[in-house]
């Protein structure tokens, strides 16, 4: 029985997607606002594990995500659990119906000016991929 897959401990080596639903959480040179990794008014983090992905299935997830809510997805944040970790925060999952690479980064602190350091640092640490133009057809 292998400790690995989908609902099982996240692993600090493993990339998570933070999806990014709002023009405001990137800056015009494609670099990550910290605003993207603000949990307010949650306790929890909301990302997706990237590990067993196939690209397409990553942007099926964001865009069945935005289009919920409504909004637009623009990209997602890469960042290793790793750097969450360093942050004395965790990561666990929390596979959701249509969404089985679901995870929280949980252990957030209540105090919003303490979120926004946190914050700021992994913005640092995170990569913006952009959305991939649709598929012409």
């Amino acid at each position: 029985m292998t400790d690995e897959g989908p609902g099982k401990a996240v692993a600090s080596y493993e990339i998570l997607a933070r999806f990014i639903l709002f023009n405001r959480w990137i800056r015009n040179d494609g670099t990550v606002k910290p605003d993207a990794f603000i949990p307010h008014p949650y306790p929890d983090l909301s990302v997706t594990r990237l590990k067993y992905l196939p690209e397409q299935e990553v942007w099926r997830i964001g865009q069945s995500i935005a289009g919920a809510r409504p909004a637009t997805l623009y990209g997602r944040a890469d960042i290793p659990a790793a750097e969450a970790r360093r942050r004395t925060l965790d990561v666990e999952p929390r596979p959701v119906a249509d969404n089985p690479n679901h995870a929280v980064v949980v252990g957030w602190p209540d105090d919003r000016p303490a979120q926004k350091i946190i914050a700021q640092e992994l913005a640092v640490e995170a990569r913006f991929v952009p959305r991939p133009p649709p598929a012409s057809g």
